[in-house]
């Protein structure tokens, strides 16, 4: 009984690797706020790999508790530096313990874009990008 129990969760945690842009008006906290339902939905069903979320300054685990994000499973990491973020974004992906990875890495090159989909290829994990309009 114990191995189908394994297989059950394995099956609910399965991730489709690839890469998801998510358009926003502005980085303003009430923006960011619109996609909390959607992290917490994460947190709550991705029980054994992490939510990875390279963040803005303003967003800390209360904040995040705040929307009924479950905080146990969510990797919170602060980068100001742009081009630091987008390769903390490619580590977080290629790593293979995030379920997802959230980050604000701007305007990307088609030959990022494509780093990016192939570290999640590699990590078995799915990103989403959010951009600022």
């Amino acid at each position: 009984m114990n191995r189908i129990r394994q297989t059950q969760t394995r099956q609910q945690t399965s991730v489709t690797a690839g890469i998801t842009e998510l358009i926003i008006a502005n980085a303003l906290p009430e923006q960011v706020a619109l996609v909390m339902p959607m992290i917490a939905f994460l947190t709550k069903s991705c029980a054994n790999r992490w939510v990875t979320w390279i963040a803005p300054q303003h967003v800390s685990r209360e904040f995040l508790e705040s929307f009924d994000v479950d905080t146990r499973y969510v990797r919170l990491i602060h980068c100001s530096d742009e081009q630091s973020r987008l390769w903390i974004t490619w580590e977080a992906l290629a790593a293979g313990n995030s379920h997802t990875v959230i980050s604000s890495p701007g305007k990307l090159t088609e030959k990022e874009l494509k780093q990016l989909e192939s570290a999640a290829s590699q990590g078995q994990c799915q990103g989403l990008l959010l951009r600022v309009r």
